[in-house]
């Protein structure tokens, strides 16, 4: 269906071809002024003076307005109208990164503030990734970005969540499923070395500029067969560079736990192996950021943003939606019915 909002355009891709609506002007305007064809002159009478008028005058300009008309459309139509037309840069040498979230138990400590409310460690850490995100694209309307991200999840083990991708608006979906599950034991725990694994087996055959990834992690590693910093030595065997974040505030933090007396708020201590998380940054060149609040955890993921920028640019290309096909519909509707109102109503007589 044509409605008036897909005649909307932002630009003609061929503006030269509107040259041709002076043509279609003077052809009707030629028309207008000629005499209709198989016109003959005969005496004028009373009942032909009834039927002749100004309303059969302009009814026998009908074909000729109506293929004029459509003339005008099916030009706009060659002119190529578009919608949303942005310039886009091309870019070269992208960097491909993967993003290694813990999803364990201790991730559900509120010891966080977002926007005056307290707030779980999960629950700031996806705001601080979604901004991540939106700081690697050109616009922040854009689904796609520069650089391909992936996301890793883990607990007790790590799973892929998301293959690194372009897509960030499929990316941001698949962030937003990850959930912290205690009731399976296989979850239970912090397997930081089988995640930093996993990310190098899907970065290692990569032939990107540059290979990061990002671990962020509340604990220390207590499960998993592969140790943090032997894994840290296979991601610097294929120049992958690893930035650690030990997200959580220092001391006792409040974590809900199922007591006899339903869901209650009680002070744990979670400690943070600083030392590991360090060694695995300093190992791979890469940084260790300490995110005890809402702001150091968004600023952490802001300074790796700035510190792994894609600067190399070629050629501009352009981004758009075609608009010409509702012209050209409308056009060929119109020259359709210049014809059948001929063929009806003003065919000459032989």
């Amino acid at each position: 269906m044509i409605s008036p909002a897909s005649l909307s355009f932002t630009k003609f891709l061929h503006p030269w071809a509107l040259l041709w609506l002076g043509a279609v002007v003077a052809l009707f305007a030629a028309e207008c002024a000629a005499r209709a064809p198989g016109a003959m002159r005969i005496s004028t009478g009373d009942t032909l003076s009834r039927i002749r008028g100004a309303r059969r005058a302009w009814m026998r300009r009908l074909p000729a307005l109506l293929r004029a008309v459509g003339l005008a459309l099916l030009v706009v139509a060659l002119a190529r109208p578009v919608r949303g037309l942005q310039p886009r840069r091309d870019v070269a040498d992208i960097i491909d990164i993967m993003l290694c979230v813990d999803v364990s138990g201790s991730m559900r400590a509120m010891d966080f503030v977002s926007q005056g409310e307290r707030r779980d460690r999960l629950f700031v850490t996806k705001q601080a990734v979604r901004q991540f995100l939106r700081n690697r694209k050109q616009a922040a309307t854009d689904r796609f970005g520069l650089d391909r991200v992936g996301l890793i999840l883990y607990a007790g083990y790590a799973w892929t969540q998301c293959p690194l991708t372009l897509d960030y608006g499929m990316l941001e979906r698949e962030l937003d499923l990850a959930a912290i599950d205690e009731r399976d034991p296989e979850k239970r725990g912090t397997a930081v070395g089988s995640a930093i694994g996993l990310a190098v087996s899907r970065l290692r055959k990569s032939e990107a500029k540059s290979k990061v990834l990002i671990v962020l992690t509340d604990g220390r590693n207590n499960r998993g067969e592969l140790d943090p910093i032997t894994a840290a030595g296979l991601a610097k065997e294929f120049d992958i560079r690893i930035y650690t974040i030990g997200a959580g505030a220092e001391g006792e933090a409040l974590v809900p736990r199922q007591t006899l007396f339903g869901e209650m708020m009680v002070p744990v201590n979670l400690p943070i192996d600083v030392e590991s998380l360090e060694r695995i940054a300093e190992e791979t060149g890469g940084r260790f950021y300490r995110a005890t609040d809402t702001e150091s955890l968004e600023g952490a993921y802001a300074e790796i943003n700035e510190l792994e920028t894609t600067e190399i640019e070629l050629d501009d290309y352009y981004d758009y939606e075609e608009g010409f096909v509702p012209w050209a519909v409308l056009g060929g509707l119109a020259m359709a019915c210049s014809i059948l109102s001929r063929r009806l109503w003003f065919e000459p007589i032989p």
